[in-house]
């Protein structure tokens, strides 16, 4: 579904974009097609092999949209106030500095821009704690949603049982997207 992810973020043509823990590209691919020639996507990542895959990738298909960032474990290191939105796709729960890196993404945004996260997390793991949920590759939204509002975002959507994954993975993808004051 990620359009609708897509759609939530109100990506356009000549938006500027990062995709924070982009692996090797998938949605950093997708959004380069919605941002056009004139537009920007961080692809940031904390190892280096995933994002010189990303990089071959898009020399090959000549999508020069993209744009690499190494990111250190507590900063992506993106360019200051100048981002419509920012998403963090099956990896949040990978990262130990949420307030940290919560900050960096809101000084990045642009008043009014978009933080999107999806989530994985399994019914039977809602209740454990956080640190239990991370060694699972996962997280609640509660979790994420307490972080969101700390960091001083305004929630504008969430839905828990976003994509139900139950019978192929065991678990549900949840969805929420803040707005910066």
């Amino acid at each position: 579904r990620s359009e609708e992810l897509i759609s939530l973020l109100k990506v356009a043509a000549g938006s500027r974009v990062a995709d924070v823990g982009c692996h090797e590209g998938y949605m950093s691919f997708k959004l380069a097609r919605h941002v056009g020639e004139k537009g920007i996507v961080y692809a940031v990542d904390l190892e280096q092999g995933k994002l010189d895959k990303l990089k071959k990738r898009a020399d090959e298909y000549k999508i020069s949209q993209i744009s690499i960032i190494k990111g250190d474990k507590d900063n992506p290191n993106l360019p200051a106030n100048e981002l419509d939105a920012v998403i963090i796709l099956d990896t949040y729960h990978e990262m130990d500095e949420h307030a940290e890196i919560l900050q960096h993404i809101k000084s990045a945004l642009k008043k009014g821009g978009r933080l999107l996260m999806w989530e994985p997390i399994a019914d039977s793991r809602r209740e454990l704690a956080r640190s239990e949920q991370e060694k699972k590759h996962e997280l609640a939204m509660t979790f994420a949603l307490a972080d969101v509002k700390n960091a001083g975002f305004k929630i504008i959507y969430q839905k828990d049982n976003f994509i139900d994954r139950t019978k192929e993975k065991g678990d549900r993808m949840w969805v929420l997207v803040a707005e910066k004051n």
